[in-house]
């Protein structure tokens, strides 16, 4: 008897040092290996904002929000540790010329913020292109993962960032990074100075930056005066030097200024003038009923989507609510299957995105149909859930669905595109200001 109380007490010894010393070590490394991938999503997404802008395409960027620690069977873990991303309050980036009037773009900074247990759970920035880990609020400095690209070779390269977006969790997000359209405002001709709100001060462009900070182009950061972290960073240059691009996260910029080097551009690339956008989108509701049901996806593009151009099917919302794709899968079908690939690019508890990327050229009219099998679902009254087709050229339009009565039947056929696939519409309808 003695024996198993004193072999139980080594027991919970073993258990307790476990929990103490163990546990933390190997949720430390699982935090530490998600800080990794989120840095590489982090840098695509960087990219994705860079690039939209003077490709005039959207860009669609994953992050990995949080993380899970591995199951334990005789010992506790903490919450699985989420993360956050977010755009801050906006800023105006200022234009000014010699003479006349100056033009504010307003941009914003990104943060995505971690909410490990273990290890370090300091924010990164994006911050007028420079992509840096700061630990400022802890005593610590920063370090910069992605320098800049506002000066190269003598000239200034600005891009704004627009809309406001934030997302929590553990699964991941897919950022949409659309650039400006239907741009009519022309920016300011001549010498320029060109003022860039930031969050890194003179010392920080100065050392852990490639700014020219000795050039002539560079004229200083001036002091917060705010009292809010954010500086003013003011490069001087031409507008034969400048080029400006907005983009906007989620939809197209509040305020779309572009330019190349001087030139308004409504981001057409010299062909038809028709924007790339759809006719019809349809997603079809579901009957309902406790069994798994499949479901129908269908779009028509207005205007030829090149062959290796793609279109993505967003489902998130449903995954958020009332439906569940965990256990499905998409296939083409009625005429559709030798036209190109589906696949899903993103499923998870918060994330369900399917990619239908065309082998061949899809002619304006030709109706692309996609079936998903094993949708699951509880039966009565399921909410309503919106469904958004953007196209890799350009052009988005979105279509809502739920379960129906017995039976099933279709969603609201392509109800919102009605609208906007028209010329010059890109069937934008998703309030972005196509």
């Amino acid at each position: 008897m003695i024996g198993t109380v004193i072999l139980f007490g080594f027991l919970i010894l073993a258990l307790s040092l476990y929990q103490v010393q163990v546990v933390p070590q190997q949720n430390a490394q699982t935090e530490f290996e998600h800080f990794e991938e989120v840095r590489n999503d982090l840098v695509d997404l960087r990219a994705g904002i860079l690039q939209a802008g003077s490709i005039d395409r959207p860009q669609y960027q994953t992050v990995r929000l949080g993380t899970s620690y591995s199951t334990r069977i005789f010992a506790i873990n903490p919450p699985d540790p989420p993360g956050t991303i977010r755009t801050s309050r906006s800023y105006n980036i200022t234009i000014e010329p010699e003479s006349g009037d100056p033009v504010n773009v307003s941009t914003r900074f990104i943060q995505y913020r971690p909410g490990y247990n273990e290890i370090d759970p300091s924010s990164t920035w994006y911050d007028a292109s420079v992509l840096y880990l700061d630990a400022r609020d802890r005593g610590d400095g920063l370090v910069v993962i992605e320098d800049q690209t506002l000066v190269d070779n003598g000239e200034v390269q600005i891009v704004a960032l627009q809309n406001e977006f934030r997302r929590s969790g553990t699964g991941q997000v897919t950022l949409e990074i659309r650039p400006a359209e239907n741009i009519t405002q022309t920016l300011p001709e001549g010498n320029l100075n060109v003022t860039v709100p930031t969050r890194l001060s003179e010392d920080d462009w100065k050392n852990k930056t490639d700014l020219p900070t000795d050039s002539d182009i560079y004229r200083g950061v001036t002091d917060d005066a705010n009292n809010d972290g954010v500086y003013n960073l003011t490069l001087n240059t031409t507008a034969d030097n400048l080029t400006v691009d907005t983009v906007g996260v989620g939809e197209a910029p509040e305020e779309p200024r572009q330019n190349n080097a001087g030139t308004p551009t409504d981001g057409d690339d010299g062909g038809s003038s028709l924007s790339p956008g759809f006719l019809t989108v349809e997603a079809s509701d579901l009957p309902r009923g406790d069994a798994r049901s499949d479901q129908t996806l269908s779009f028509i593009v207005n205007s030829t989507l090149p062959s290796d151009e793609s279109v993505l099917i967003d489902l998130s919302a449903a995954q958020q609510g009332d439906f569940n794709y965990d256990d499905s899968s998409v296939n083409l079908v009625s005429g559709s299957q030798n036209t190109g690939t589906a696949q899903f690019t993103a499923r998870d508890s918060n994330a369900v995105i399917i990619r239908y990327t065309a082998n061949q050229d899809i002619s304006a009219g030709e109706q692309i149909q996609l079936e998903v099998t094993s949708v699951n679902y509880n039966s009565g009254n399921r909410g309503e859930y919106s469904v958004t087709f953007s196209r890799s050229d350009g052009g988005s339009a979105t279509d809502t669905f739920s379960d129906s009565s017995p039976g099933g039947g279709p969603g609201n056929s392509g109800n919102n595109p009605g609208s906007g696939g028209g010329p010059g519409n890109s069937g934008n309808n998703p309030g972005s200001g196509g």
